[in-house]
C-alpha cells in the first residue's frame, strides 16, 4: 500500500522533528503532573507531529504505517481517559502491533515454518516466564495481556529475522523500535497493577516515544 510523493520539504521535516522532540518531553512532564487535559494535548501534538514528519520525509507513503500512526493517536488519547475507554485503547494497541507484523511479514514468510518455529523457541520461553510472573496480578485483563504478548513476541521474532537477513540500519532501527515496546509494556503493567510509581510512568512513556521514532527512522530509510 504505497503511493509516490512529489518532493521532501526539508524545512517542514526540521520543524516536525523539533516539535516531536519537544512535545515528547512535555509528555514526560505532563504525566508527573497528573493533569489529564494537559497530557492529552501534548500526546496529541507529539503523535500528530510524528505523523506529519513521516508524510513530509518519505518519497513513498506506506499506508499501513500511516494507519498505525492514526491508531496510535487514538489509543494514546483513549489511555489518557482509560477509566472510560481502557478496553478500546487496549484493542487499538493490539491492532497496532498486528499491523507492524503485516508490514514486515512479506519479508519473513519466505522462511520455512520449521525455521520460524525454531527461532521462536527462546522468544516464547521469555514470554512464558514473564507472563507467569505477571499472571496473578492482571486478573482483569489476563486474556488481553496474553494476546498482546503473543503478538509482540511474533513481531520481535519477525524483526529479528529481518535484521539477520538484511543486516542494515533500516532493519536495525526497526528491531530496536519493536523490542522496546514489550519492555515498556512490562513496566506499564508493573506500574498499573503491582507498584504504582511516577518514575515507572515516566520511563515507559519515554520508551514508547523513542521506540516510535526508531521505527519512523526505519520506515524512511531505503536500506
Amino acid at each position: 500500500m504505497q503511493l509516490k510523493k512529489r518532493h521532501i520539504n526539508t524545512r517542514n521535516v526540521t520543524f516536525f522533528t523539533i516539535l516531536y522532540i519537544i512535545s515528547s518531553l512535555l509528555v514526560l512532564y505532563a504525566v508527573t503532573l497528573k493533569d489529564l487535559n494537559f497530557e492529552f494535548a501534548v500526546k496529541l501534538i507529539a503523535l500528530l507531529s510524528l505523523s506529519f514528519l513521516y508524510l513530509e520525509s518519505t518519497p513513498k507513503v506506506n499506508y499501513w504505517y500511516v494507519t498505525i500512526l492514526l491508531f496510535s493517536i487514538a489509543s494514546d488519547s483513549f489511555f489518557v481517559f482509560e477509566k472510560h475507554f481502557f478496553y478500546l485503547a487496549f484493542f487499538l494497541l493490539i491492532l497496532n502491533r498486528f499491523l507492524y507484523i503485516v508490514i514486515i511479514s512479506p519479508l519473513i514468510l519466505k522462511y520455512p515454518i520449521r525455521t520460524l518455529l525454531l527461532y521462536a523457541i527462546p522468544f516464547m520461553f521469555i514470554f512464558a516466564m514473564i507472563y507467569l510472573i505477571l499472571y496473578e496480578h492482571v486478573a482483569e485483563v489476563q486474556l488481553l495481556v496474553f494476546i498482546m504478548g503473543v503478538i509482540s513476541i511474533t513481531l520481535i521474532l519477525f524483526a529479528y529475522l529481518y535484521l539477520l537477513n538484511k543486516n542494515n540500519r533500516k532493519a536495525l532501527y526497526f528491531f530496536l523500535g519493536v523490542i522496546i515496546f514489550p519492555v515498556a509494556d512490562v513496566i506499564t503493567t508493573i506500574s498499573k497493577y503491582i507498584n504504582e510509581q511516577t518514575y515507572y510512568i515516566v520511563i515507559y512513556h519515554f520508551m514508547y516515544y523513542v521506540g516510535r521514532y526508531l521505527i519512523l527512522k526505519s520506515m524512511l530509510l531505503k536500506k
